[in-house]
């Protein structure tokens, strides 16, 4: 009579157990790195067409964010030039709230600049783009947004879902003696952006940092 080969039950288990211990270790930094691979090409897509979109609006009727005015002044506000070159953007103000609205910390001028301002929570308005990314900025603050006086808002790459988290650096700030560093299972959906004149940009060493692809 031949003996059959096979595994004992143990063996089997054992085997099962090691492979639940790699694929708990390895699943979690699959998935974050996934998306943060999302969240950098919404980032960049969202940053893309807002800044078409002021290019646009200094084509069609020679303005841009210089020459905003706040919210019930006469003029342009930043919520009517959304609203008219931002065709398919949806105001989703109300789906915000203190808890679900970040405050986010964005450098004032550049790389070197170690102060800061604060974008509070519960932002003014919130205009959402087709594809579910979301820019929020103050109504009654951003007024005649120039260079030299940017104003600021935030990129939420995907709307109200979370994490909900502003992106940091994991390693560096930024500085001239410190670079910062943002790994791919490290970035989060929330980009500050500092906007004047014709231009939106990145308002965090962090943000630019995932922009430029450090």
């Amino acid at each position: 009579m031949m003996k059959k080969q096979g595994f004992t039950l143990a063996e089997v288990l054992i085997t099962l157990g090691i492979i639940g211990v790699v694929a708990a270790m390895t699943i979690p930094t699959l998935i974050s790195n996934t998306n943060g691979a999302q969240f950098k090409t919404a980032y960049k897509k969202a940053l893309s067409t807002l800044n078409q979109a002021v290019l646009m609006n200094v084509a069609l009727d020679d303005t841009d964010f210089s020459g905003m005015v706040k919210d019930g002044d006469a003029g342009t506000t930043v919520a009517e030039f959304l609203g008219a070159r931002l065709q398919t953007a949806s105001d989703i103000t109300s789906q915000y709230d203190d808890e679900e609205a970040p405050t986010i910390e964005a450098y004032k001028a550049n790389d070197d600049d170690t102060s800061n301002v604060t974008i509070t929570n519960a932002p003014d308005v919130v205009y959402a783009f087709a594809d579910g990314t979301a820019f929020a900025y103050n109504k009654t603050a951003d007024a005649a947004c120039t260079k030299t006086t940017p104003c600021y808002g935030y990129i939420d790459v995907n709307g109200t879902a979370g994490p909900n988290q502003q992106v940091t650096c994991d390693s560096g700030t930024g500085t001239a003696d410190a670079a910062c560093v943002v790994s791919a299972n490290s970035i989060k959906d929330i980009f500050p952006v500092k906007y004047y004149g014709q231009t939106v940009e990145p308002a965090s060493n962090a943000a630019r940092a995932v922009l430029f692809g450090n």
